[in-house]
C-alpha cells in the first residue's frame, strides 16, 4: 500500500483525485489537503511516499511548499509530482527544479497513473540496490581492479586497468585531462562524492579514516561505452610513508540480482526502451562527463506527427503497435553511445554524446527520414517532427529541455517532417 498526498486548494480537484484513486484502494491511500501549509503539516504525522502538489494556491505555493519539504531531512527524498495548468516556460522550469515530474491539467488519467508508478518503482528499487552493495562487501575484499599510489594529494603511480578504464595512455594523459580523480566520482545517491569533503580536504584521508565505520562507493562513467560503473574503495597507508594504495573493486556485475528489480523501473513496458526517469539519470551522467572533459553533446526530441489521429482512426491497439515499430526503427539506426528513451505518450528523447551540433543533424534528419519511409502496420507511413539542441557553457538539464522543445514546437508550427535546431 503506498500512500499518495494530494494538494490542492479547489475541493472539485480534490474530490476528482480521489474518485481516480478510488479505484485501486488496495494499492493506494490517499490524503488531501488543501493548502500548502496543511501539506507541511500533514508530513509530520504521516509516512508519505508520494506528493502530487498543484502550483497555483493562497498561501505557500505549490514552488514554496515543495522548497520547504526538500529542506526538511526526513521529507526530502519525497518524490513530488506537479499538477498545473500553466504551461510557461518558466512553470516548467521551476515544476523540474523543486519536483521529479509536471503534469498539465486536465491530465489523462492512464499517464497519472504511468508517471506514479514510475516514481514508486524507482524509490522501491533504491531501497533494493542500497541492500545489495552491503551484501557485497563481504565478497569483495580482495577483488582488486583498479589500482593507484596517492602521495601529498596527487596520484604517483596507477595500473594498466587504471589507464584502460579511463581510455588514457598515461598517467600523465589522465592529469592533462581531469583535474583530479575525485572531480569523476558521479553525484548519485549512496555514493561517495566530493560534495561530502570541507574546503581543502583530502578525499583519502577522508575515506581512509572513515573505513572502520563505513564502506564506500563511487560511481565513475566509463568513456569506452558511456556507462556508469560501480566501484567499492579500498584504501591501505604504506607503512612508515606518507602513500596509500587505493584500490577500486568493480563490483558492476555482481549488481546483477539489484539490476534486476532496477530494470523494472527503467524500461517502458510498451517499447522496451528507457523510460523518462532512467533517462533523466543517464543523462545528467553523460552531461557531467561532457562538461568535465569538454565534449560535444547533442540532444533532440522526436514527436510522431498526428498520433492522436492514428488512436483516433484505428484504435489504440494499432497505436500501441506504431509506438512500437518507431521505436524499433530508431535503436536499428543509431549508435550504442546514444541514449534513447520514450519521454510520454508519443514523444521519445534521444542523447547524441561526443557529436557536434552538425553531424547531430545530420543524423537525426536521417532518423526523420527512416521513419517516413519505414512501413507501419495497418496505417502504412508516418512521419516525425524533430527538436534538436546542443549543449553549452552554464546549461542545467532544464535548459535543454526548454530549448528543444521550443525547436520541436518550431517544427510542427511550419509545415512538421522536419528537424529545426535552437
Amino acid at each position: 500500500m503506498y500512500n499518495i498526498l494530494c494538494v490542492d486548494d479547489v475541493a472539485t480537484n480534490l474530490f476528482i483525485l480521489k474518485s481516480i484513486f478510488d479505484l485501486h484502494p488496495d494499492k493506494y491511500k490517499i490524503t488531501t489537503v488543501d493548502s500548502g501549509e496543511k501539506a507541511l503539516e500533514s508530513l509530520l504525522f504521516n509516512d508519505i511516499d508520494l506528493i502530487l502538489l498543484d502550483v497555483m494556491m493562497p498561501g505557500l505555493n505549490g514552488f514554496e511548499t515543495a522548497q520547504l519539504i526538500q529542506k526538511n531531512k526526513k521529507t526530502k527524498n519525497i518524490p513530488i509530482i506537479f499538477l498545473t495548468a500553466k504551461k510557461d516556460k518558466e512553470t516548467i522550469k521551476d515544476a523540474f527544479t523543486f519536483g521529479v515530474d509536471y503534469l498539465s491539467k486536465p491530465y489523462d488519467r492512464d499517464e497519472l497513473f504511468s508517471r506514479i508508478e514510475t516514481q514508486l518503482k524507482l524509490i522501491d528499487t533504491k531501497k533494493e540496490l542500497s541492500e545489495q552493495l552491503k551484501f557485497t562487501q563481504s565478497i569483495l575484499d580482495n577483488q582488486s581492479n583498479i589500482v593507484l599510489i596517492h602521495s601529498n594529494n596527487e596520484i604517483v603511480k596507477v595500473n594498466k586497468s587504471f589507464l584502460d578504464f579511463f581510455n588514457v595512455t598515461s598517467l600523465e594523459k589522465f592529469i592533462e585531462k581531469n583535474t583530479s580523480l575525485v572531480s569523476q566520482f558521479s553525484d548519485f545517491e549512496n555514493y561517495f562524492t566530493k560534495e561530502l569533503l570541507e574546503d581543502g580536504q583530502s578525499w583519502v584521508e577522508y575515506v581512509y579514516k572513515s573505513e572502520l565505520e563505513n564502506e564506500h562507493y563511487v560511481l565513475l562513467m566509463d568513456e569506452k561505452d558511456f556507462e556508469p560503473k560501480s566501484f567499492q574503495i579500498d584504501i591501505n597507508k604504506i607503512k612508515k610513508t606518507d602513500k596509500y594504495v587505493i584500490t577500486l573493486s568493480d563490483i558492476t556485475k555482481l549488481k546483477t540480482t539489484a539490476n534486476r528489480f532496477e530494470n523494472k523501473a527503467t524500461y517502458d513496458a510498451l517499447t522496451n526502451i528507457y523510460n523518462r526517469s532512467k533517462f533523466n539519470e543517464v543523462f545528467t551522467l553523460t552531461m557531467q562527463t561532457a562538461i568535465s572533459n569538454n565534449h560535444n553533446l547533442c540532444f533532440a526530441i522526436m514527436d510522431i506527427d498526428f498520433f492522436k489521429k492514428v488512436n483516433d482512426t484505428y484504435g489504440h491497439i494499432v497505436g500501441d503497435e506504431t509506438l512500437i515499430t518507431f521505436a524499433q526503427t530508431i535503436t536499428e539506426h543509431i549508435r550504442t553511445t546514444d541514449t534513447f528513451a520514450r519521454w510520454g505518450g508519443e514523444e521519445f528523447v534521444l542523447s547524441l554524446p561526443g557529436t557536434s551540433i552538425d553531424i547531430a543533424y545530420t543524423v537525426v534528419d536521417k532518423l526523420r527520414q527512416a521513419i517516413e519511409d519505414a512501413t507501419f502496420k495497418e496505417i502504412g507511413h508516418i512521419t516525425c517532427s524533430v527538436g534538436l539542441t546542443q549543449l553549452i557553457p552554464g546549461d542545467e538539464i532544464d535548459d535543454i529541455l526548454i530549448r528543444s522543445d521550443e525547436a520541436l514546437y518550431e517544427a510542427k508550427d511550419t509545415g512538421r517532417n522536419k528537424v529545426c535546431i535552437k
